[in-house]
């Protein structure tokens, strides 16, 4: 079911630093359902994305890229749930409520890595995720994520 635009490609004036299409010095994740309840992303790390040692991404990059890929799950689950497509309408926007990251083992950088969000529960105010981060088929880091739904007027 991987196809067409990203939610991210969808979601209308996005200035965030992971998933923000108008922020040009941003990671520019995309994201793409794979199933009603899940959605994948694929991320290329750069060499700047690196940890102390080089040869391994920085763990702020890591729970950025589970931040942001949930959250854009959330909210295209929310259009979903209003039975809109993604900008369709009032925007609507999640944003993160709670996020815990286990790391589990450490993140090559010179891999893809693979980003697995999971709808766990989803109510109108309320959605809950876990979210997996794999290089090579290893699950390096494993997330909880609670996404809030605000109102338009918080973004001004």
């Amino acid at each position: 079911m991987i196809e067409g635009i990203s939610f991210q490609d969808q979601i209308p004036n996005n200035h965030c630093f992971g998933c923000g299409t108008k922020n040009p010095d941003g990671l520019q994740i995309k994201s793409y359902w794979r199933s009603e309840d899940e959605a994948v992303c694929t991320f290329t790390p750069l060499a700047h994305h690196c940890a102390g040692p080089t040869h391994y991404m920085n763990g702020g990059i890591i729970s950025t890229l589970i931040d942001c890929h949930s959250v854009c799950t959330a909210i295209a689950k929310g259009y979903q749930m209003a039975g809109r497509r993604i900008g369709e309408g009032e925007t609507i926007w999640y944003v993160t409520g709670k996020l815990e990251v286990s790391y589990i083992r450490p993140v090559p950088i010179d891999q893809d890595v693979e980003l697995i969000a999971r709808i766990e529960t989803a109510k109108e105010k309320k959605i809950t995720l876990s979210c997996e981060l794999s290089s090579e088929g290893d699950v390096c880091a494993q997330s909880q994520i609670i996404a809030v739904r605000v109102p338009v007027s918080w973004f001004g």
